[in-house]
């Protein structure tokens, strides 16, 4: 058996629309929550950032001022390296002029003797005379041959060989040549 709906059709009506409207306002609770529920996200979100923000701000001034403390040990570290960079060329622009009378010696073949040497910062970079005195006159091939080994040397000039029968000391030939000193180099 059926239940028999005896209620006006206006009372139908109106139960159905009262049942509508109670799923309606459900829906209008459920959506308002949910638009606070984003709100309090959103306000939230925003609070988090700015404490962020300022603790980042508080980080950079930190570092800042830390490193303003620290400029003054990098002005002075670059005027050490300055220094340090003078005091280097000054260095590589000095003459030991004990490696070039180390180097002319290591360059005499035996039976060779030096009578004469001048060499001055001057002389650096040009060509000087050398006047030797040899037991032989072969002595002048090797000397070339020996002065040609060395960095130290270069430009060797044969200028003369002559014999001297008052030779002193077994040294008869009178042997000159000319050679350069090439700078910045050492033994």
């Amino acid at each position: 058996m059926g239940i028999i709906n005896l209620l006006p059709n206006e009372t139908k009506k109106q139960m159905r629309a009262a049942r509508i409207n109670a799923l309606l306002a459900k829906y209008i609770g459920v959506l308002l929550i949910s638009v606070i529920f984003l709100a309090l996200a959103c306000v939230t979100s925003y609070f988090f950032l700015i404490n962020s923000k300022a603790t980042a701000e508080k980080v950079i001034t930190f570092n800042q001022t830390k490193s303003d403390s620290y400029s003054s040990v990098l002005s002075q570290a670059n005027a050490i390296n300055a220094s340090f960079s003078v005091a280097s060329s000054i260095i590589s622009q000095q003459i030991s002029y004990s490696d070039i009378i180390m180097g002319i010696g290591a360059a005499l073949p035996s039976g060779v003797v030096l009578n004469s040497l001048s060499v001055s910062k001057d002389n650096i970079g040009t060509p000087i005379v050398l006047k030797l005195s040899a037991q032989n006159a072969e002595k002048a091939t090797e000397l070339k041959a020996n002065f040609q080994k060395y960095p130290l040397f270069s430009g060797y000039i044969f200028q003369s060989s002559t014999l001297n029968s008052s030779g002193s000391g077994g040294y008869p030939v009178e042997i000159t040549i000319g050679i350069t000193i090439t700078k910045n180099v050492s033994l």
